[in-house]
């Protein structure tokens, strides 16, 4: 794709979330290399020994209930993640297959590759030595991954691409990426007077992450609710507290937003312009955006 074609270099301060991640994939990726060695070498050893690595390595909460091993150097597997977050469910990978790419053990950093199935969809990945992610999503169900009790929840259908070098090193992450969630539905805005669920269409993120810094370099949401575009830049922080945003967002009602909702919206200092949009300004934090 174009948008990944561009240079990327290193920038930034790092996301604490990004080393643990980096730290699983490149433990992985020696695990695979390791296949070779251990012929004949006990599956549930291994799987116990991985486990333990990588919950050493990430501190994530990791499990696995079987592994096997293939020929040449295929290693399958499930895994399960739970990162211990009020509102993020366990993360269950229920079949994955890692293997080296072939061509890496010859010439250039060597790479190995990931597939497998997560949240009713596929994730597929190649990790290097060098420290160099390629992620591709596809049919990911937003929905399993949220806990049932939260507040406010969303569904709908993820497909993206994440090309990122220097994952690993605090201070140096740098990331290209672009998402699309078709379908994406909100619940939990009742005390709105809305519906039970309210149906926003279709969302697309492009942007890039330089260490802490997210730039989203275009947002649209494109539905029958409301038509959305902006951008604006997001400073990762280790909570809601600490995360800092300035986006610009350009709103404009669609066939099914309620009047109701305009004074509201009027009652922020937000008023409509000619064609009836609202421009407005997101600052403040994560936990009490401010709008402008």
């Amino acid at each position: 794709m174009g948008f990944f074609s561009k240079h990327i270099k290193r920038s930034g301060q790092g996301m604490p979330g990004q080393g643990r991640l980096a730290a699983l994939c490149l433990l992985l990726f020696l695990v695979s290399l390791a296949v070779g060695v251990v012929s004949g070498f006990p599956s549930e050893a291994l799987r116990n020994r991985m486990v333990q690595e990588i919950t050493r390595q990430t501190g994530l909460a990791v499990s696995s209930t079987a592994m096997e091993l293939g020929f040449p150097a295929e290693v399958r597997f499930d895994l399960t993640v739970d990162p211990h977050h009020p509102q993020v469910a366990p993360l269950v990978f229920p079949q994955l297959q890692l293997q080296p790419v072939w061509t890496s053990l010859v010439s250039g950093p060597k790479t190995a590759s990931l597939q497998g199935r997560f949240a009713d969809g596929k994730v597929a990945a190649t990790f290097s030595s060098e420290d160099h992610l390629q992620l591709n999503l596809q049919g990911i169900r937003l929905a399993p991954l949220q806990k049932t009790d939260n507040p406010y929840r969303l569904d709908g259908v993820l497909r993206g691409e994440l090309d990122g070098r220097q994952i690993s090193q605090a201070g140096s992450a740098d990331a290209l990426f672009s998402a699309e969630v078709s379908n994406l539905v909100v619940f939990g805005l009742e005390q709105l007077a809305l519906p039970e669920s309210l149906a926003l269409g279709q969302l697309t993120l492009q942007g890039r992450l330089r260490g802490q810094r997210l730039s989203l370099e275009k947002v649209t949401l494109a539905g029958d609710f409301a038509g959305l575009t902006g951008n604006g830049t997001i400073q990762l922080g280790v909570s809601p507290q600490r995360t800092r945003l300035n986006l610009r967002i350009t709103a404009t009602p669609g066939r099914s937003f309620p009047e109701s909702l305009k004074p509201l919206i009027e009652l922020s200092g937000v008023k409509p312009t000619p064609d009836g949009s609202y421009r407005f300004r997101i600052a403040g934090t994560l936990a009490r955006p401010l709008f402008r």
